[in-house]
């Protein structure tokens, strides 16, 4: 599926090549306007016929180079738009051949269709060779006169895939470039893309301070240009939030996640970003002994769940999880038991987190083992010790888990077990 973006560059690059009035040019124009309503149309078989018969006429127009240009840079999107990949990719390289003898080799709308090459080879799985395109196109635009949304797109194309390349320090660099050969930029959804790409960077670069400044500037910039019900105050908002939670700025996190919360129930759109940050403010409550309020925010980020119809994944697992620890904590270990199974059978099923899972499996285990049933907590506890394993936990929580077996067995006189997970726990300790 294109992007409706990608017609607007098609339109403007037209726009700009009707140079000529010989007849050739209007017989051009013809097969260029036949192919482009074909397209939109989605009759591709046809439209790629005209734009290739326009690609043919064009030889003989005055400034046949560009007029050619234009036809294979719409030739290209009709041949993508089949799956056609690799001859999408020959054609735009020709468009580009063709605009580099018209023009120059710098000139903007050589910019323009290397950026759509580089999104061809991002649908054709070529991510190195995206990137390489996309550069070449910002290495031109930031030394040229070129639109700011032209600009704002490429440096968006390149923070995006640099960060999913795991360049973060390309993705700093990038945006730093931008600035200073820009300026600072007003708000727009490009540009706040674009931060929160720098802010991702920064965090694995472990700045979680830069990461902090940049999504608090962004907010500001929000703030000042949309609406106080706009959902993407609430999406920067939640990313503040889960920032302020790593470095433990609790005290930040709840008023930002409160005010993400209010604006989204205003807007009337729910999303999984909103889902988890109910979760989170009810495991503050959760922790505040406010038991009421954060069932509350439990269960309405279940009903959230379904609504979206994530019930089946990791996120429901985390949820019920965290309520079965709520109904733990007030003493009624059935409906405990009940949610902590029901987290670790979708956990079984998506085990994407590990740790998570582990401390579930300890809570039930630990259930059993109160009751003095250790026939039920023993596969609790190995379970638990053996995801703590596969998470690479912490030592603190693996020392945890190794003495629950060791309390387990201890009680239940089983010796030879027990010895075993003491000699693990001694090497864990060395």
């Amino acid at each position: 599926m294109i992007k409706l973006h990608h017609l607007a560059i098609l339109v403007t690059l037209c726009a700009l090549l009707f140079s000529s009035v010989s007849w050739a040019a209007g017989n051009w124009q013809y097969y260029q306007d036949q192919a482009m309503s074909l397209y939109q149309k989605g009759d591709y078989i046809k439209a790629e016929k005209n734009a290739k018969y326009a690609a043919k006429v064009a030889k003989k127009a005055d400034n046949g180079a560009a007029f050619r240009a234009s036809s294979l840079n719409l030739l290209a999107f009709i041949q993508i738009a089949q799956g056609k990949q690799n001859t999408a990719i020959d054609s735009i390289n020709d468009a580009i051949k063709f605009t580099q003898s018209a023009y120059d080799d710098e000139h903007p709308q050589v910019a323009t269709l290397l950026f759509n090459k580089g999104n061809f080879l991002e649908q054709a799985g070529q991510s190195l060779n995206a990137l390489e395109a996309y550069s070449q196109a910002w290495n031109i635009q930031q030394f040229e006169d070129v639109e700011a949304y032209d600009v704002l797109k490429t440096v968006n194309a390149l923070t995006r895939l640099h960060n999913e390349l795991q360049n973060y320090a390309d993705t700093i660099s990038t945006v730093e470039t931008l600035l200073k050969s820009k300026g600072q930029q007003e708000y727009s959804d490009l540009f706040r893309h674009i931060n929160y790409a720098l802010a991702d960077a920064h965090i694995q670069q472990n700045q979680a301070e830069a990461a902090q400044r940049t999504l608090e500037i962004e907010l500001e910039r929000e703030q000042n240009a949309l609406e106080n019900n706009d959902v993407r105050l609430a999406e920067t908002l939640e990313r503040l939030a889960a920032l302020y939670d790593e470095q433990g700025l609790q005290n930040l996190a709840i008023p930002s996640r409160e005010q993400a919360l209010n604006i989204r129930e205003k807007s009337g759109h729910s999303s999984l970003a909103n889902v988890m940050n109910l979760n989170e403010l009810a495991l503050n409550s959760q922790q505040k002994k406010d038991y009421r309020k954060a069932e509350a925010l439990y269960q309405k980020a279940l009903v959230g769940l379904r609504e979206l119809n994530q019930d089946k994944g990791i996120e429901q697992a985390l949820i019920l999880g965290n309520l079965g620890s709520l109904k733990d904590e007030q003493g009624n270990t059935k409906k405990a038991l009940t949610l902590y199974q029901q987290s670790l059978t979708l956990h079984g099923k998506i085990p994407t987190q590990p740790l998570q899972a582990a401390y579930t499996a300890a809570r039930a285990g630990a259930i059993f083992y109160t009751k003095r049933d250790y026939l039920q907590a023993e596969p609790l506890f190995l379970q638990s010790l053996s995801l703590m394993e596969k998470a690479q936990a912490p030592a603190a929580s693996k020392k945890i888990a190794l003495e629950n077996l060791i309390a387990l067995y201890d009680a239940w006189n089983k010796s030879r077990e027990k010895s075993k997970f003491i000699r693990q726990l001694k090497a864990l300790n060395e």
